[in-house]
């Protein structure tokens, strides 16, 4: 299988070598489409153990007994054996047309299944799978200029084998003097929006030719491939139940779902089995010990670590939202009720607290955003709590971070983030009362003496900022890095397309200042939900686009965003684009999204499921 892709991890060309012998288990995989044979072939490699490749006299090898293969990799290429026959194959050189620049010699990597050579800007990578061998050359951007000719790769062959390319140019065949045959075939070509490119194979010689059209196609910054390992759904799941509310942290995933036919919403656990993520429902649920009030509870969560927090926002006393922290037990995730509340010092009916939460390992950081309390048209709030010595008990804040230029019903609080000693609250009307003014967001950096009520350290802007641009609907910040949601941000047609802004912590610290990057969404949409929700972990956003195209019934989208080696300032389109397998129009997917490490945790609220409108789902993408 040969395909040249973009969508749902880097640009890159793959292709297997497989005996040509009848196989019908081989067949049924044949009539799936090329993506699909790579994904199964590659998922079931790497949980396969006789797939994997092994270290052996000082070299990387692998077997494939299904295929009567042995591999072995070298700093100068790769070496096939198939019962007396050999083949050799070799990378020289990449470009455009018969212009090619000659490729490095590189030292093999290997995980699991899978072998990579790292050569600026592509990465030439092999899995060792059911399917057979699958080679491929991920790139991280256009190597030079085209002037009408095609993306060319040439790959030497050598070894006792005639090679012959068919009639379609899209397959490859390898005949040994005793009639034996392998195949190297199956050439497809994809960019990130889905758009077929068209590619073919030429020989010239002992040379492979591998050509691909990429005029009009979006170039990634190299990710390893994700595909959808998981869909995560209730035990217990109904209608309009709108699970979904997602959150990741290494191995654990939360999801709430704040309807169902009990009055309360419910927190559900999931772990990642042993032998990966799979389609599963929950380890554990997570109720309250008091049913709430009103209304809120499972829509809004967050996770970091061994510590869970929700929030509820017609809970409490007074009804003015409270905000519930799980702990894990000793003994693992089960069903259990809250370790404690959070609460406000100065809360009031129709608060609001709890709207919007986050948690990093012992602070959590909490909005709330009612627009009248205490008599006076206020704003929003925003609320820091810091763990106690010895442990989550039920509590009030630490302190309280107000912005300096608060005025009434400006949602302040609105979006909520936290990293270390560092939180951002997005304002979504910032100056003016809605819904005519522009959004922003705040930065707080902690005292060296600790968390006290303060305004803002830094207030963040943009250089397009307008009226109605909706920054600060949703904030993320992961280190020295924020990232901001506007998702009624202008495009060049004058559509509220949506953008996502990026601020790197300048080298004398946070101050006020406009994005490092603005970034965008390469499909466009009309309807302001690109960036409604987005995560970053270390140099990876994930931008959420739940309602894509000119109507919200279209299926949802998660773009990826990789920070290029030069910076943030150089980025501005998607890497990556994620839909579900299963993705249907209106489901709502990124709606929110979360990210931990190369892991990907999506909602889709909205999703039908058993027959269930809105039921709900989560879906989790990952290295294949």
């Amino acid at each position: 299988m040969r395909h040249l892709c973009l969508a749902v991890s880097s640009f890159f060309l793959a292709s297997s070598l497989y005996a040509s012998a009848s196989d019908q288990n081989r067949n049924r995989l044949d009539s799936l489409p090329a993506a699909a044979q790579s994904s199964i072939s590659a998922a079931l490699g790497r949980d396969i153990p006789e797939y994997s490749v092994h270290v052996s006299g000082g070299e990387l090898k692998a077997t494939n007994a299904h295929h009567e293969l042995q591999m072995q990799f070298t700093s100068t290429g790769v070496k096939v054996r198939r019962g007396e026959n050999r083949w050799g194959m070799a990378l020289q050189g990449y470009g455009y047309g018969n212009d090619l620049r000659p490729v490095p010699s590189a030292g093999p990597r290997a995980r699991a299944n899978r072998v990579e050579y790292q050569r600026e800007p592509l990465t030439e990578w092999y899995v060792n799978g059911p399917m057979g061998l699958e080679q491929g050359f991920t790139f991280d951007r256009a190597p030079g200029k085209a002037e009408g000719k095609p993306l060319t790769i040439a790959v030497s062959l050598t070894g006792d084998v005639n090679a012959a390319v068919d009639e379609s140019s899209t397959s490859l065949s390898l005949t040994s003097h005793d009639g034996a045959q392998l195949r190297y075939g199956g050439l497809s070509a994809t960019d990130a929006e889905g758009k077929e490119l068209h590619a073919w194979l030429e020989l010239k010689g002992a040379t492979l030719l591998l050509r691909v059209d990429d005029k009009g196609a979006l170039y990634p910054i190299v990710v390893d491939p994700l595909i959808q390992l998981a869909k995560l759904t209730p035990s217990n799941g109904e209608a309009f139940g709108f699970f979904g509310a997602a959150a990741i942290s290494g191995d654990t995933v939360v999801v709430g779902a704040y309807s169902s036919s009990t009055g309360q919403g419910i927190i559900y656990v999931f772990v990642k089995p042993a032998s990966g993520w799979a389609n599963m429902t929950e380890t554990a649920q997570l109720t309250t010990s008091t049913p709430p009030n009103c209304c809120g509870f499972g829509e809004f969560v967050a996770i970091s670590g061994d510590t869970v927090v929700a929030g509820s926002t017609g809970d409490g006393a007074n009804q003015g939202g409270v905000v519930y922290v799980y702990v894990k037990p000793a003994g693992g995730w089960t069903n259990m009720t809250e370790t404690a509340t959070l609460s406000a010092s100065d809360g009031y009916f129709g608060e609001g607290f709890g709207f919007s939460v986050a948690v990093d390992r012992d602070t959590v950081a909490v909005g709330a955003i009612s627009c009248s309390g205490d008599g006076n048209f206020g704003n929003g709030e925003a609320y820091v709590f810091k763990k106690p010595s010895s442990g989550w008990v039920n509590m009030t804040e630490t302190a309280i971070l107000s912005d300096s230029d608060a005025l009434g019903c400006d949602d302040y609080g609105y979006s909520v983030g936290v990293s270390g000693n560092t939180v951002v609250i997005g304002k979504t009307n910032e100056g003016m009362s809605p819904p005519n003014g522009p959004g922003s967001a705040y930065v707080f950096v902690e005292p060296a003496t600790g968390w006290i009520d303060m305004t803002q350290t830094a207030e963040l802007t943009t250089t397009d900022r307008r009226i109605g641009d909706g920054l600060g609907t949703s904030v993320a910040i992961s280190g020295n890095t924020v990232v901001v949601g506007a998702p009624a941000s202008l495009n060049s047609l004058n559509q509220d397309a949506g953008a996502a802004y990026v601020y790197v912590k300048p080298s004398k610290g946070w101050g006020n200042m406009r994005q490092t990057a603005r970034l965008s969404n390469a499909r466009g949409t009309t309807l302001g939900s690109f960036a409604s929700n987005l995560a970053i972990d270390g140099n990876t956003i994930a931008v959420g686009d739940p309602a894509p195209g000119t109507n919200s019934k279209s299926p949802g989208t998660v773009y990826l965003f990789v920070r290029p080696v030069n910076g943030w300032k150089n980025a501005s389109r998607p890497n990556a684009r994620l839909v579900a397998n299963d993705g249907l129009n209106g489901d709502g997917l990124g709606q929110p999204v979360s990210i931990s490490g190369k892991t990907v945790v999506a909602g889709a609220r909205c999703a039908a499921v058993n027959g269930n409108a809105c039921g709900g789902a989560a879906y989790v993408f990952g290295p294949q």
